[in-house]
């Protein structure tokens, strides 16, 4: 697929100084603590690569199928591959479509090509070694921006425009990216969550506090995983995906002031189905952190389902996380346990108290 100048010059912006930001760094915006508006059902969409894309259709599909319609949630609030799925499903696109995404090798965009193409996914960012080395060494400073963040290590003036973050180019995914969702937010709530480099704060896109770029760009900037993909630039912030501060961001949400909350947590594990070692490894920051924000929620009074992955669930995603290919078994799995979450007594009672917010809402539609 070519790529015309527009393109070309946009990608050489988004590969400039991962640093440039530093000299304009944004003032540090703070979370409302009162929220406007109340939202009374939530659904909360989690990190997890391709993988929990195809994780993300079974837990939607699921709550079709018990009469939970996803797409008329209050609000929607996705980090990384829940950002890229809560999109698609916000802006009208029938769940169909995801759950295509898993099955199905046919892509509707791109003749005779699969959905995930691996082009998408990570196409190589870098033509000579010594770009390579421009890479590895921005890809290092991100990191240690996002990861470490001490000693605060401020590279001289004159290196700093050495520095090319992302070995991986963007070029075919944000093209992608507009092909399934748009250009144009959604007249719906959408809370895309990313991280400032800069700042060292997240950034929730789609805020009325934040700026709004165009939908494929927020995207990609809740989507890009330090060291593979390169910051996206937005206005004077420079940023990554929102899993370097959650990879569910619950607490988006009970800000917001969700009263119901559905969350898909791939990257976490069901406290009842414990994986292996070395399973377990990778996600068990991620389950810590979801549980303090379980427990935050509840002591604010927020009702939350949680569907985690259970081990046999944990085996089908294994460790490659951003494969092209293979994701009808999670897919299949994850509509299975989901519907079982949604079966137990605590489901059944969320399901009516989810329906009957449903209700309500709809009656206070037609007395207005």
């Amino acid at each position: 697929m070519g790529i015309n100048t527009d393109q070309a010059q946009a990608q050489a912006q988004e590969c400039a100084s991962v640093l440039d930001a530093l000299a304009d760094k944004p003032k540090t915006a703070r979370s409302a603590r009162a929220p406007q508006t109340r939202k009374r059902t939530a659904i909360v969409l989690g990190a997890g690569g391709t993988v929990g894309i195809a994780f993300h259709a079974g837990v939607l599909k699921a709550m079709a199928d018990a009469g939970l319609d996803p797409a008329a949630a209050d609000l929607v609030v996705g980090t990384s591959a829940g950002a890229i799925v809560g999109s698609i499903m916000r802006v009208g696109n029938d769940l169909d479509l995801v759950w295509a995404m898993a099955h199905e090798d046919h892509n509707p965009f791109a003749e005779n090509q699969p959905f995930f193409r691996p082009e998408v996914v990570f196409s190589q960012g870098w033509r000579t070694p010594i770009g390579l080395a421009r890479r590895v060494a921005g890809s290092a400073y991100v990191l240690h921006r996002t990861v470490v963040r001490w000693p605060a290590v401020r590279p001289p003036l004159s290196l700093q425009h050495f520095y090319r973050a992302g070995i991986g180019s963007v070029t075919e995914q944000r093209m992608e990216f507009a092909n399934w969702a748009g250009e144009e937010w959604p007249e719906e709530e959408l809370a895309l969550c990313s991280f400032d480099i800069v700042t060292g704060q997240r950034v929730v896109l789609g805020s009325p506090h934040n700026p709004r770029p165009a939908l494929p760009d927020a995207m990609r900037a809740a989507s890009a995983v330090p060291l593979l993909y390169p910051p996206i630039r937005v206005g004077r912030r420079l940023l990554v995906d929102g899993a370097v501060k959650s990879s569910t961001n619950v607490d988006v949400a009970v800000e917001a002031g969700a009263e119901l909350i559905v969350v898909a947590a791939p990257q976490s594990f069901d406290p009842d189905h414990t994986p292996p070692i070395h399973l377990r490894a990778s996600k068990e920051l991620f389950n810590r952190q979801l549980d303090r924000e379980l427990r935050a929620a509840e002591k604010a009074g927020v009702r939350v389902l949680a569907i985690r992955p259970t081990v046999t669930e944990s085996h089908a995603h294994g460790l490659n996380l951003l494969r092209s290919g293979g994701h009808s078994q999670t897919a299949d799995l994850s509509r299975e346990h989901s519907s079982e979450v949604l079966n137990t007594p605590e489901g059944r009672s969320f399901a009516r108290a989810w329906k009957a917010s449903g209700a309500a809402r709809a009656d206070t539609q037609v007395a207005s």
